[in-house]
């Protein structure tokens, strides 16, 4: 109960922050009405997912388990959201993760969608401490399923192990960035449309190099090397997780050296690091070639091209977070903070207008923006270079590091 009322408050304030900035702005249009619903649109929304991840740390055994059947449930009312949105919006009246905004903040204000969702909030919460309540203590309602008693020889290696602690992060991780590159390849078909049905735009473009569809695709390529970027920092962070428990002892005592786990973590991050940004460019082009009226095959290629462009980032963030194993444990999170800045400033750059001196701060802007632009060598080998010396010397770092 302690949890379920901090999450409470939390909501509460975030009601009377988000409602409270929206009416100082003095807007006619944002009254207090329309800012308190959206405001609690937000809150409800929080609550809600805060609701099911309670009813799932009561059914699932592990930690892992509970983050991965969530994550799962939200990114499935997500994609179902989008699908119905586009399709046949009665359909999204089913999902609640669509009541949020169906009620139209500040034109309809209709509070039958909130109030519903309020009561769906309070019948989830309510099973998880009906389950909660008839579990033992460090239990779980569904049992964990019992191990193997000998390790396969693949697990036995230290690149087997370290796959295996991070593997329902990498599995659901590519299959999100893929559902993802899905959906925004989905969009291509309405800009097609959009340029084509318009005489004044199609002449518009067709005499300009810079097309609609090519800046597009460079933005699009911003945001699903950001979010796959995400998944090999957690794959080498998860180290730095093992060694702050105290476990990685362990394993160093034996015959495994610091070596083996600091290049067992660099493997498996490069390679799916890598695997995920191919995905991205290969999930976007296919989505993209189905929805366009002009089907054309080699669009395919041309955003795997784009994504390979982005793999000097790929290098350059393992190593960084690579050799924060080493260092102070803020240090790694300022690399995700590194990476959330950089995807920030040119995400919003044009939007919030920011001046160009920021946004050549950005490591998103230091590689050409294929296929806006041409490639660019003298910056891919850069930041590749940059990121091979990071490798290396959290290499010799992590050698010489004392772990306990």
């Amino acid at each position: 109960m302690a949890t379920n009322l901090l999450v409470l408050l939390h909501t509460v304030l975030t009601i009377i922050l988000v409602s409270g900035i929206l009416v100082s702005y003095n807007v006619s249009s944002i009254d207090l009405k329309g800012s308190l619903y959206f405001a609690c649109s937000l809150g409800l929304a929080s609550l809600l997912g805060a609701s099911i991840a309670y009813l799932c740390a009561q059914i699932f055994a592990t930690s892992s388990q509970t983050r991965g059947i969530f994550f799962s449930i939200v990114g499935i009312l997500y994609v179902l959201r989008a699908g119905t949105d586009v399709s046949n919006l009665t359909l999204s009246k089913f999902n609640p993760l669509a009541w949020t905004y169906l009620g139209h903040p500040f034109y309809q204000n209709d509070w039958y969608y909130l109030i519903g969702l309020f009561l769906l909030i309070l019948v989830v919460f309510s099973i998880g401490l009906v389950l909660e309540s008839s579990r033992d203590l460090g239990s779980s309602t569904i049992a964990p399923k019992k191990g193997k008693t000998k390790a396969s020889k693949w697990l036995a290696t230290p690149l087997g192990f370290f796959f295996y602690l991070n593997r329902s992060t990498i599995i659901s991780w590519l299959l999100a960035d893929g559902v993802i590159a899905l959906m925004y390849g989905s969009i291509y078909g309405d800009i097609d449309t959009f340029v084509s049905s318009n005489k004044l735009i199609s002449q518009m473009f067709a005499n300009n190099s810079t097309t609609l569809i090519n800046s597009f695709t460079s933005l699009i390529m911003v945001v699903a090397t950001a979010i796959g970027l995400v998944m090999p920092l957690v794959v080498v962070h998860k180290v730095q997780f093992e060694t702050n428990k105290e476990r990685l002892g362990y394993l160093l005592v034996q015959r495994v050296s610091r070596l083996k786990v600091y290049y067992s973590s660099l493997i498996l991050s490069l390679f799916f690091g890598t695997l995920a940004i191919l995905m991205n460019g290969f999930c976007l082009g296919i989505a993209a070639t189905s929805s366009m009226q002009a089907n054309n095959g080699k669009f395919i290629t041309t955003c795997i091209k784009a994504s390979l462009n982005q793999w000097p980032l790929v290098c350059l963030f393992v190593g960084l977070m690579l050799l924060s194993l080493s260092l102070p444990i803020f240090v790694g999170w300022l690399v995700y903070g590194l990476l959330g800045y950089s995807f920030c400033v040119t995400y919003f750059a044009v939007l919030l207008d920011l001046p160009k001196w920021m946004t050549h701060t950005s490591l998103f802007n230091v590689l050409a923006k294929m296929p806006m632009e041409k490639f660019d060598l003298m910056s891919f080998a850069i930041l590749t270079g940059i990121g091979i010396l990071a490798m290396l010397l959290g290499g010799i770092l992590y050698t010489r590091k004392e772990i306990v």
